[in-house]
């Protein structure tokens, strides 16, 4: 399974999703690199973000209901994102890498 990891400084340009299963967004970057959530659900990938430490802001728009996975710390808080954003699937708590968690 092939996970590309968006990075501000180092956006995946769409080819690069083209056969990944995952894009993997930190949270703390979530509103600069959101507009990948598009070309990722266009060529077939799946999007995570890593809101682990972050104060992450989703606003209620398209690219939010594009995110597959979504980690945070906090189990009220993954409670209610999941009642409420469209989220497949937010957990709370987990301690190791993301990757531990794609499907």
């Amino acid at each position: 399974m092939r996970v590309v990891r968006a990075t501000p400084d180092q956006p995946p340009e769409r080819g690069s999703l083209r056969d990944a299963r995952w894009v993997v967004i930190p949270g703390e970057s979530w509103s600069e690199l959101r507009h990948l959530t598009m070309f990722a659900e266009l060529d077939g990938a799946l999007v995570a973000i890593d809101g682990r430490g972050v104060d992450l802001k989703l606003e209620a728009d398209i690219q939010r209901r594009a995110v597959h996975l979504l980690v945070v710390d906090d189990v009220i808080e993954a409670a209610r994102i999941q009642k409420t954003a469209g989220i497949t699937k937010v957990v709370a708590g987990h301690q190791g890498p993301i990757e531990d968690l794609l499907w």
